[in-house]
Order: C-alpha cells, then sequence, then structure tokens
C-alpha cells in the first residue's frame, strides 16, 4: 500500500510516479498520425449558413422632453421609422423633438445594434466540399458545450431596457424578416472538427439573436444572405423605478378628421362594377376601387366629388389611374333606406326545396346547421355577385325593392315610444 507523507499531495517529489515509456510512446505516435492526416489532407471548402426568423434591433436611450412631446402630439412612431422628412412636415411634427430621425430608426442605437436569426427560430446548417448536408439542426436544439458532435455557444453581450435608471427614456426597434441571415464559406487545411464550431450571440432585452459564428478561434466571415421584412415594432418605454420597471409608450390614436369609412356592402347591396372613364360617382364617400399605379391596386377610395383619392394626416391626396369602382345599390345617407335583406341559403335536398337565411336554420351541439324542414344539413349559399349572370338573376328573384312601411317599422323599432311620448 502506497502512504503519503504529510503535507504531500499526492505525492512527495520523491515519490511522484515515473511516466511510463509506453504510454509516451503511444502519445507520441498519436501526434505523429494527427499531423500525417493534416499534411495529408487536401484543403477543401464547407458552406455554413443560418436561416429562420430573426431581424434587426437596436436600443437607445431618448430625452425625457422628446417622451413627453410624442405623448402630447399623439406621435405614431411606426409611421416616422418608415417615413421622411415629408411625412413629419404633413403631421405638423418638429423634426428635432423626434426619437429619430425620419425613416432613421436604426439611428437610435446607443445600447446596442444587432442582426441576426433568433435562437429559438433559426436552424444551422452544414454541408462539405460536394454539397451534401453533414449537419443540420434548430438552433434551439443544440445544447451546445462543444461535445455530443455539436457546436458550443457563446454570449457576447447583454442589453436589456430596465437596466437604465429611474426616468431614462429607452427606443427600441425591432425589424421582424425571414430567411437566410448567415451565409459563409469555411475553408478548411484540416479534417473539419465541429466542437471547434462557437455560435455567438447576443440577449436583447430577453431574445437570443446569433449574430456570427467562430471556428477554432477565427471569426468566420458572413458574405450575406437573403431575407423579407415581414413585419416592425417601434417604442419607447419610461424607466419608472430602480428595479428595471417601466411604462410603455402608449398614445391614444390621433384623430385626423378623415372621413369615417363604415362598412362594406353584403354582395346583394353592392352596385355593379363601373368603368371610371365613363361612369362617375354620384354622392361623396368611400367606394371599392381598383387604380394602377406600379402595377393594379384593389383597395378603397374617397370620392370628394370631382376626383378619387386618400385621406393622410388630415390631407387628401388624389389618385391618379383609376380603372373601376364599386358602392352601395342604395342611398345611404341614412340606414332607413336599406332595402329588406334577401334569403341566402337553400337547403340541396332537391326534394326539399327550402330557401331562407342562415339564421333561421337549426344548430345541434355539435354545431351542424340543419334544414328547419327536412332537418337536412347540406346546404348552398346564394349568389348576389351584381357583375354574374346567375347573381343578377338571384337579385331579380328574391331582392325586394325599398318599401316605405318596413323603413317606417325599422324607425319605430330603432326609437320606441315612451309613456312620456304617449301623453303628448
Amino acid at each position: 500500500m502506497t502512504t503519503n507523507p504529510k503535507g504531500s499531495w499526492p505525492f512527495s517529489p520523491s515519490e511522484a510516479p515515473e511516466p511510463i515509456s509506453e504510454d509516451l510512446e503511444a502519445q507520441k505516435i498519436a501526434e505523429q498520425q494527427k499531423l500525417i492526416e493534416v499534411l495529408k489532407f487536401t484543403p477543401r471548402t464547407y458552406k455554413i449558413s443560418m436561416w429562420g426568423y430573426g431581424g434587426e434591433r437596436v436600443m437607445g436611450t431618448v430625452d425625457k422632453t422628446i417622451w413627453d412631446y410624442c405623448n402630447d402630439n399623439q406621435v405614431d412612431l411606426q409611421e416616422i421609422a418608415w417615413g421622411d422628412e415629408d411625412t413629419v412636415e404633413e403631421m405638423g411634427l418638429d423634426i428635432d423633438m423626434l426619437p429619430f430621425p425620419p425613416g432613421q430608426w436604426y439611428e437610435c442605437d446607443d445600447m446596442g445594434h444587432i442582426s441576426g436569426v433568433s435562437r429559438n427560430a433559426g436552424t444551422l446548417q452544414i454541408e462539405d466540399e460536394n454539397g451534401n448536408t453533414i449537419f443540420e439542426k434548430s438552433l434551439d436544439d443544440i445544447t451546445g458545450g462543444g461535445c455530443d458532435g455539436e457546436p458550443d455557444w457563446c454570449c457576447d453581450d447583454e442589453v436589456w431596457a430596465g437596466s437604465k435608471s429611474k426616468d431614462t427614456v429607452v427606443f427600441i426597434g425591432v425589424s421582424n424578416e425571414k430567411g437566410t441571415f448567415f451565409e459563409a464559406d469555411l475553408e478548411l487545411k484540416a479534417p473539419f472538427d465541429i466542437t471547434k464550431l462557437e455560435l455567438h450571440y447576443d440577449e436583447f432585452d430577453g431574445e437570443e439573436i446569433v449574430t456570427g459564428i467562430v471556428y477554432d478561434g477565427e471569426d468566420i466571415d458572413n458574405w450575406g444572405g437573403s431575407t423579407d421584412g415581414k413585419s416592425s415594432d417601434m417604442n419607447m418605454v419610461l424607466i419608472t423605478d430602480d428595479e428595471g420597471n417601466w411604462e410603455r409608450y402608449e398614445p391614444e390614436e390621433k384623430d385626423w378628421g378623415h372621413p369615417p369609412i363604415g362598412s362594406s356592402p353584403s354582395d346583394w347591396e353592392k352596385s355593379p362594377r363601373f368603368k371610371f372613364s365613363k361612369v362617375k360617382p354620384t354622392v361623396e364617400g368611400w367606394y371599392s376601387a381598383v387604380w394602377h399605379s406600379f402595377g393594379t391596386t384593389y383597395g378603397t377610395l374617397y370620392w370628394n366629388g370631382t376626383e378619387f383619392g386618400e385621406w393622410e394626416h388630415g390631407q387628401f391626396k388624389p389618385v391618379a389611374g383609376v380603372d373601376t369602382w364599386q358602392g352601395y345599390n342604395w342611398d345611404t345617407s341614412s340606414w332607413v333606406n336599406q332595402p329588406p335583406e334577401p334569403v341566402d341559403v337553400i337547403c340541396d335536398n332537391k326534394e326539399c326545396g327550402w330557401v331562407g337565411k342562415g339564421a333561421d336554420r337549426r344548430t345541434d351541439d355539435d354545431y351542424n346547421d340543419h334544414c328547419p324542414e327536412c332537418d337536412g344539413t347540406e346546404f348552398s349559399w346564394i349568389d348576389y355577385d351584381p357583375d354574374t349572370k346567375e347573381g343578377r338573376a338571384n337579385r331579380k328573384k328574391y331582392c325586394k325593392e325599398w318599401d316605405p312601411a318596413d323603413a317606417l317599422e325599422k324607425i319605430c323599432k330603432a326609437f320606441p315610444m315612451t309613456e312620456s311620448d304617449k301623453d303628448v
């Protein structure tokens, strides 16, 4: 049995075990073999890609007077972020009292500015020189540690809005994108070892964004990818205490005084679609329209009596290139003028032939609709499209003209007589 003199660990110098010559020889042979493999290795190029969801994020401090100004003027930061100086001028705002120059939200970034793929919504792929995939895995499933045939993780920086002191205003700009965020060539002079691969990320207000890749201690140059913008969020927060709590910027939507759009007509109450070059609307208001400007646009335009246009920031902007327009087939100045709503469904049981309104069907516990006459469950909707032959025929068959008595009944239901009215 080997004993340990007091104070020595684990052996005194004189008792330290001598390296076994066989072990040294084996180690020497292994190192030589590795060197031979490197010398025999033919240089090759691997391709590394990361794709999924991610985007660009910025965070920066803003003067408290700007927070107050934006709240007082109900500034829409989203419009400022994607607008220009003309947009700001139309909105009647002071350009020097905004958290960033119009269209340059990414400049407010003194706390942080990153771009990359989200760790919980991305994929890493590695291809060899022949284009064969040798590794592909969801980033969220990579545990790291440089073991089990996986790359390692490394956090470069952490940025938190709540890290600032009380009364600090922080702007947070987010552009969400989808696509390929990282593509690079990895020039290899020795066999590829995935444990030498390191994924670098930043933690941005709780979200981990993968920004780069390192191999064997060397940064891999990202020669770019291809992404499409999906959405964005531009906001500010006011730090309310020294514990990191904050208040979100949520101004009321500004009322620019635009004419209200109202509801869209059902098929049965739509007018035919008119060619604008031949027929003009006779009543001011909103209409469904098709116009040509850098392609064909389908949407809603306002007719001011002389031309079609759009309302922006309290101003009417004419729109050229209108091809067709469509509105209601009745006078919408008062809902009393609305014709009676026609039936809308037909029972598909030919022996039954029930025709009525969808609301008149019986609904069972499994939410299946039944015909009130034959108890069938198959129905067809009635087409009232004014621009189809079938739709016009159904209008003629089922739609009724405006009825003064029916209109009077609507008024009475809307404004029932009270006991004091009866005494008058």
